[in-house]
């Protein structure tokens, strides 16, 4: 009861008051306006603070659904309501639109992309005239609910409460499996296909989301005073959206209400010094990246964290179920793969034994990493076939190899830094969830009971490798030697039937390797197929039941560890000679 009156009702009860308070004309605009950018800024969050895509476009997708809701009243003759979701819809498909195209580029380049969007909408609602108005604008009718006419307060409670109700909509997804998904988006696009996600579909639904979030707040913002004209949608004001997903705290749920507080009333007080709010707005940003540099919600707000949940007393232990496809699991003919006339890998073929440890040895530069990029779907063979399960993979994306049951951990660890552990393995669980979008949006009970059993499992999980006391603790706060540990954690959520170790141990204290080598016999008394590529060589040979040798890209030796360790060519010339020999002089 008191987390639903948090929620709904005191923000409902203070919607309600507050044309009260300065009952007058100009703090209605205010108040109104106030509810239809917040619903701007609270798209972008999710699409710059949660899934971490840089937009400095945003004021054409609040272009197209103002204009878009104007002459669908006015052309179309669609009442009021239905012409919100439908404006907001249309944006949505522009929003998908330049997401598709923007997503091809990166960094800085991808900002461009979305500031050419913007300032094409811009030119086309300034020259357009015969459709836009153009500078001289478009009188709209008075905004009605199904032949009610709404005064400016009806109008405001009406603003404010579909404010709220895409607030609520937008926590509940950020605190949902939708939410961790696009959180791994942003913090590592490759450790997240690994795990299943489809990076280019969920980038691009970002997009889509955050464009109709503008669509309805463009809608409502044209229908506040009746008018609209091309000068209410500038690159100023993109940069203003910006401003106040940063200022508030990126990412965080209250972000957004903070930064349009800055936006929006701030203007007010200095409203004589208009020709300078963009040195002003520009001396609020780089004061809040200096002093604040998570937000005002993301730095104050960190003091007042809830106390994360205790650790169950009573663990049950994690049993891993080797799949049953018969006897080879991988198989790997006439592999190629050729960087311009680099060779750097040159015809490799062998097989898996299902239920067997693999190694895959050689020096730096023998194709080892090339060879499990092309296992894994990030890197497309020049020739040759790969079989998972009597199934080509090769040419596959990552993620659809993912989802056919081979997964990766990474040399150079990937983390998600900015989720705890126990997130960190729940993402391992993506392509397991039933609950889809539109019931994460309403937060359903069946959601919520899925959530539990897939975190029960995840203490079970953190238990094999010893990391069930963490589990709420940030991923980042751990040692090397643990970030590796729940590398091969958060794999293991994905229940693959082959698991890729990209030199688990590299980098690791004694101690860390001793756990790791732990886990690692804790695999290979289970029956999971693993392909292990590391160089610690005591590991290989005590694990390994058979090992692939390769040396600048070709497959010099296959066979048993004490084969391999008996092999001249690969002890003289790969393994250090004498000193391997006295290594393995047990075999």
């Amino acid at each position: 009861m008191k987390q639903f009156a948090l929620r709904f009702a005191l923000p409902i009860a203070f919607i309600f008051i507050l044309p009260y308070v300065y009952p007058n004309s100009f703090f209605m605009k205010i108040i109104t306006s106030f509810a239809a950018l917040y619903l701007v800024v609270v798209g972008l969050n999710l699409l710059v603070g949660i899934a971490g895509q840089l937009s400095l476009g945003q004021t054409g997708f609040f272009a197209i659904g103002a204009y878009g809701a104007a002459l669908l009243v006015m052309k179309l003759q669609l009442p009021f309501f239905v012409s919100i979701f439908v404006a907001a819809g249309v944006t949505a498909l522009f929003g998908a639109i330049v997401a598709m195209l923007s997503l091809r580029s990166h960094g800085p380049y991808l900002a461009m992309v979305t500031i050419a969007f913007g300032l094409l909408v811009e030119i086309v609602a300034n020259r357009w005239v015969d459709v836009t108005g153009g500078p001289a604008g478009l009188f709209l009718p008075k905004a009605d609910l199904f032949g009610y006419a709404l005064n400016k307060v009806e109008y405001f409670y009406f603003a404010a409460l579909l404010a709220l109700a895409g607030q609520w909509v937008a926590t509940n997804l950020t605190r949902s499996q939708f939410g961790r998904t696009l959180h791994a988006l942003r913090n590592s696009p490759v450790a997240a296909e690994s795990l299943g996600v489809n990076v280019t579909g969920w980038k691009v639904g970002a997009f889509v989301l955050s464009a109709f979030y503008a669509g309805v707040g463009g809608a409502l913002f044209a229908f506040q005073d009746g008018y609209i004209n091309s000068d209410s949608f500038t690159f100023s004001s993109s940069i203003m959206f910006l401003v106040a997903v940063i200022v508030g705290g990126a990412g965080t749920v209250l972000g957004p209400f903070v930064g349009t507080l800055i936006i929006e009333v701030l203007p007010t007080f200095f409203a004589n010094l208009y020709d300078y709010h963009l040195l002003i707005f520009g001396s609020i940003l780089l004061l809040t990246l200096v002093f604040l540099p998570e937000g005002v919600v993301g730095t104050l707000g960190g003091r007042w964290r809830k106390k994360p949940p205790a650790v169950p007393e009573q663990i049950e232990p994690y049993r891993i179920e080797p799949a049953d496809m018969g006897e080879i699991a991988i198989r790997i003919e006439g592999l190629k793969k050729y960087f311009g006339g680099v060779k750097a890998i040159d015809g490799v073929t062998f097989t898996v034994q299902r239920g067997t440890i693999h190694g895959v040895i050689g020096p730096n530069g023998s194709g080892k990493s090339t060879m499990v990029n092309l296992l894994s779907g990030v890197y497309t063979p020049s020739e040759g076939q790969v079989l998972l399960n009597g199934n080509t993979v090769q040419g596959k994306p990552t993620f659809r190899i993912a989802k056919m049951g081979m997964t990766r951990t990474f040399q150079n660890i990937q983390l998600f830094s900015d989720l705890t552990v126990m997130e960190n393995v729940l993402v391992g669980f993506h392509r397991q969830f039933r609950s889809g979008m539109f019931r994460q949006m309403l937060a359903l009970r069946s959601v919520k009971r899925e959530e539990q059993q897939f975190v029960d499992q995840c203490f079970r999980i953190l238990k094999l490798v010893g990391l069930e006391q963490r589990a709420y603790e940030i991923a980042d706060s751990l040692s090397y030697g643990e970030k590796r540990l729940m590398e091969i954690a958060r794999a293991l959520a994905m229940k693959p039937s082959v698991l890729l170790l990209d030199e688990p141990a590299a980098g690791a204290s004694p101690v860390e390797v001793e756990r790791i080598v732990n886990v690692i016999r804790k695999l290979r008394d289970a029956g999971l197929t693993v392909i292990l590529i590391e160089h610690h060589m005591e590991i290989v040979m005590e694990f390994c039941d058979s090992i692939t040798v390769l040396d600048f890209g070709i497959k010099l030796a296959e066979g048993t560890p004490e084969q391999i360790s008996r092999n001249e060519k690969v002890v003289e010339a790969y393994l250090g000679g004498e000193e391997v020999m006295k290594l393995v002089g047990g075999f």
